[in-house]
């Protein structure tokens, strides 16, 4: 990727749109370093749309939990559009927009570090199990998805067709048990953010 030649276009883009977008191919093409570059050169001074794929997410996520989607979205003038810092999130290895500040709601927005120890124990059961090639339950397959990477119950239920209030339900579940930390306060979690 030309990544000199893809910051000249987006500087084109944000005079004529007042915000910058990728398609699917570049987001695709993008190396960490180089969408590094891209938010170094536009941090401060742009927002980005959303890809196309996290938009349908979040039109899902408005016709099933529309008090979040209202809680995030409340600015119809910028729908869609974040912070040039999120690229990374959006690129091979990212983990989509992330959950994790909402003011009028409950978060349920994790991290590996919120696993307790007892809970680590319980994930080597769960991936002896994977191997053995044995199916997993709901609360089995939310840790270990957990410990591979930050998530939220939204983007969960939405990849994996499970029901909001079942998630609901295991996250209450793994925390009575021990297994799991639950901050539910966007100021508890912002240690936890490495974006």
């Amino acid at each position: 990727m030309n990544i000199g030649k893809l910051i000249q276009d987006k500087e084109e883009q944000l005079i004529s749109q007042n915000y910058i977008e990728f398609t699917a191919a570049e987001l695709d093409a993008f190396k960490m370093d180089e969408a590094q570059r891209v938010v170094d050169n536009f941090h401060g001074r742009a927002l980005m749309k959303i890809p196309a794929e996290e938009i349908d997410f979040f039109e899902w996520l408005q016709e099933n939990d529309p008090a979040v989607w209202d809680d995030l979205w409340d600015d119809e003038e910028n729908l869609y559009l974040t912070s040039i810092d999120l690229l990374p999130q959006f690129i091979d290895g990212g983990n989509r927009f992330p959950i994790c500040d909402l003011i009028d709601q409950p978060n349920y927005w994790f991290t590996s570090r919120h696993i307790k120890p007892r809970g680590m124990e319980v994930l080597k059961r769960i991936v002896a199990k994977l191997q053995a090639e044995q199916k997993l339950g709901l609360s089995e397959m939310f840790l270990l998805a957990l410990s591979m990477a930050p998530t939220d119950i939204w983007h969960f239920s939405f990849e994996n067709d499970v029901p909001l209030e079942a998630l609901k339900a295991v996250i209450e579940e793994l925390v009575y048990e021990g297994l799991l930390v639950h901050l539910t306060d966007r100021e508890d979690l912002v240690k936890y953010i490495d974006i």
